[in-house]
This record gives structure tokens, C-alpha cells and sequence, in this order.
């Protein structure tokens, strides 16, 4: 994978007849930048990774994902889960009366 540092690309791409023809600028961001800043129309950034195969190594990099993960896991295990359904189920019944 290959991270660039050139300036961010705008997400808006010209309209194609269809999901099947993906725009010229997309196929070029593919074969030149695999992993690329964008900006959106509010001027946010963040980067845009348009390969398949690029995804799945961001999705899986332990730098990225499982690391910060890793502290909050034990919260959301399935015998923590259900040891707050009935707090969930309070909650909820009182929610719907009071509307």
C-alpha cells in the first residue's frame, strides 16, 4: 500500500451511466494513488483508499484497528451485554410510558 503526501483530491466525482463504468478520475486515483487524502465541501479530510485489497489491510491493520480496540473489548463481550438487559429493558419501558 502506498501513502501519498500530495495535496487532497475532491470527492466529487462527474456523474457515470453506471455503478459498472466508474469515472476516469477513480481508475487513475486507483492505479497512481491507492491511498490518497480527500477533501469533502465542508473542508474536512481524510483519505480515500478505492482498492479492494487496500481495504481489507487498513480494516486489519493492528496499528489502526485492533489496538485502540483492544481497551474497550471487555465492555461490549457478549456476558457484560446481557448483564445489562434488564437495566436496558428499565430504561426502555419508562422511555415508552413517558411518550
Amino acid at each position: 500500500m502506498v501513502y501519498t503526501d500530495q495535496a487532497p483530491v475532491l470527492t466529487i466525482f462527474p456523474p457515470t451511466p453506471s455503478l459498472f463504468h466508474p469515472p476516469p478520475e477513480l481508475n487513475e486515483l486507483q492505479r497512481d494513488r491507492p491511498v490518497t487524502r480527500f477533501r469533502l465541501a465542508d473542508g474536512k479530510t481524510g483519505r480515500l483508499v478505492p482498492r479492494c485489497e487496500d481495504v481489507r489491510q487498513v480494516l486489519t491493520d493492528p496499528t489502526e484497528h485492533t489496538r485502540p480496540r483492544r481497551p474497550v473489548a471487555g465492555a461490549f463481550a457478549a456476558c457484560r451485554v446481557e448483564a445489562l438487559r434488564p437495566r436496558v429493558t428499565d430504561v426502555d419501558t419508562d422511555l415508552v410510558e413517558e411518550s
